[in-house]
């Protein structure tokens, strides 16, 4: 997984780079404080309802209107057991690409809807055991973004990024439903 972070970081940090040479603030990035309520009611009952992280963007814009983006955010939580009260441990690494379509509401208000894939990454310790695996899945989301100047903004996010997978004969679902507040600069 660490080596496919570093490739598409690697490609999307080159493919900015050469095409933003030409054109002036096409790019942006963005770092979010998101909150997720867990698709899956298991996972709900050991980690909680809701669970917070941290979550990076970058993107390219082409055209007025559309762009592409990489996104990544790492969440960590710790729970117990519903029957043992055993100590568990969840990581969860999600990466996702997508296109998005942005779109003025006002000279300082703007909306973007975004739909892609997501990688969902997992690993969770719990008995001495540790489950790991990788999903790809759907990721669908928008924003509603205010811009401080030609250069800064902020912005309220909404969505949903998941897949399903199978662990021990048993179906999990992965990730869920997704919100937060970024503020980014464009470049």
């Amino acid at each position: 997984m660490r080596k496919k972070v570093i490739l598409y970081t690697i490609i999307v940090l080159l493919f900015s780079v050469i095409l933003n040479a030409r054109n002036g603030k096409k790019m942006f990035i963005e770092a979010q404080g998101m909150v997720m309520i867990p698709s899956d009611s298991k996972f709900k009952n050991i980690y909680g309802s809701t669970i917070i992280y941290p979550r990076f963007k970058a993107a390219y814009k082409f055209g007025n209107h559309f762009y592409v983006f990489f996104g990544c955010g790492i969440l960590k939580v710790s729970g117990k057991t519903p029957t043992l009260k055993a100590k568990a441990d969840s990581k969860h690494k999600i990466c996702q690409i997508a296109l998005g379509y942005e779109g003025d509401i006002s000279k300082k208000i703007q909306f973007r809807l975004e739909l892609g894939g997501a990688n969902l990454n997992y690993s969770e310790t719990a008995f001495g055991k540790t489950v790991d695996g990788s999903k790809i899945g759907l990721s669908v989301g928008g924003s509603i973004v205010y811009n401080f100047s030609n250069s800064f903004f902020t912005t309220f996010n909404i969505g949903y990024m998941g897949a399903s997978d199978k662990v021990n004969d048993k179906n999990i679902k992965l990730g869920g439903i997704h919100t937060g507040i970024g503020i980014g600069v464009r470049i």
